[in-house]
């Protein structure tokens, strides 16, 4: 009898056990209602962590982790939210036991844009960006903002992602998109933040397209501020017939002069363009020597793996600023390199982050914007072997050319 007692106790322990495993927080349920809620549980954490950059799946009660973190931090902060999941864990409670994060990884730290420069210049049906946004879901709202805003246009250049940003993200891009959206009124123009203020200047067809640019640029969150500066230019259609009327005009009231006369003014005249070209050639000449004499005493600076200008070089950059106020005939051409140190496409952000930020000082101590370009070509163009400290210090350059608009 004790034997059959015995017996029986041990079929209803085993029913018993089989029924608690297919128990969920006290309600009967499946193995896969379980590991439902379980990585409902598992999500949760993602998401009160803000940790749109992982993802989580599970294995029995182990939970697997893959992504990018941005930080040490934030991976640590993550595994330990997923590893609290649905309760401390165990056949009953349904919890995490485990959590595998082999697949998540710490991303290097992004390159910091001091200033934090931002571009978007529209022209002859080319909207062209260039510069930094704060991350990269950041970045894939202004394109796609860009492409409804001018779907007829050609979008090209490059966004990079950096750190540096004088806003949240969410506040800078409300910035941005007010500026790209004020763009859109003009005909042609650029909006270009450094730092916390965002600018806009360029040419609208009435009065009535460049009041609705500059009221977009007049309300912005909080620590950025917008300014537009917009000139009205009529459509080239009235322009030539306004000439077009005063050529006739003066064609109607104009004596006939002998032809000998026409001759010598047609003479002077190609004299005098000579002239003009000859003088012109000499002053871009001495305006390129001039600058090379101020980058050769001493080289721009950044601090390490940055992009902001140390204070020696701000001085120098005034001093070829001033210069090009001078050489009204003249552009410039700015190219930022890096050693081959690190990651390629690291470096080739960082120069051209570097190249920008010259840009931009430039820009802001007095040199005419629309004269001045950037670009970065990372460790592509080095002029020393990489392979020793002294060949990677040449190579780290920012190189200036200065190019006659004739």
């Amino acid at each position: 009898m004790n034997a059959v007692l015995k017996f029986f106790l041990g079929l209803l322990a085993v029913a018993l056990l089989g029924v608690a495993a297919m128990t969920v927080e006290g309600t009967p349920g499946s193995a896969d209602a379980a590991r439902e809620k379980l990585l409902e549980k598992a999500q949760e954490a993602l998401d009160a962590e803000k940790a749109g950059w992982a993802a989580v799946r599970l294995d029995g009660q182990k939970a697997v982790l893959t992504g990018e973190a941005p930080s040490e931090e934030a991976r640590a902060s993550l595994i330990a939210a997923v590893a609290n999941a649905g309760g401390p864990g165990g056949l009953l409670s349904g919890g995490v036991t485990a959590v595998d994060a082999s697949g998540l990884i710490v991303l290097p730290p992004l390159p910091h844009a001091d200033p934090f420069i931002f571009i978007a210049e529209r022209e002859g049906g080319v909207l062209s960006f260039s510069g930094a946004v704060p991350d990269q879901t950041t970045r894939d709202a202004i394109y796609r903002l860009a492409t409804d805003l001018f779907p007829e246009a050609e979008i090209s250049g490059a966004l990079e992602i950096a750190a540096g940003a004088p806003a949240s993200p969410e506040r800078w891009l409300e910035a941005a998109a007010a500026s790209l959206r004020a763009l859109s009124h003009l005909r042609k123009g650029v909006a270009e933040a450094s730092d916390g203020v965002f600018a806009l200047t360029g040419e609208a067809q009435d009065e009535a397209l460049a009041a609705a640019a500059r009221s977009l640029m007049q309300d912005f969150p909080a620590g950025l501020e917008g300014d537009a500066e917009i000139t009205i230019r009529r459509p080239p259609s009235t322009i030539e017939d306004i000439i077009s009327q005063a050529e006739e005009e003066a064609v109607a009231t104009e004596s006939a002069s002998p032809a000998v006369e026409q001759q010598t003014e047609a003479a002077a005249d190609e004299e005098a363009e000579a002239g003009d070209e000859t003088q012109t050639t000499a002053a871009e000449d001495d305006c390129a020597d001039r600058i090379g004499d101020i980058l050769s005493a001493r080289r721009i600076g950044f601090n390490s793996a940055r992009a902001d200008i140390d204070n020696r070089s701000r001085e120098q950059l005034r001093e070829i600023a001033a210069l090009l106020a001078d050489c009204p005939g003249v552009r410039l051409a700015i190219t930022g390199h890096t050693d081959s140190s690190g990651n390629a496409s690291r470096n080739r952000q960082l120069s051209g982050y570097r190249a920008d930020a010259v840009r931009a000082f430039l820009i802001s101590v007095g040199a005419p914007a629309n004269r001045i370009s950037a670009r970065g070509v990372g460790s592509s163009e080095p002029i020393a072997s990489n392979a020793t400290p002294a060949g990677r210090e040449q190579n780290r350059r920012i190189e200036m050319e200065v190019i006659g608009e004739n």
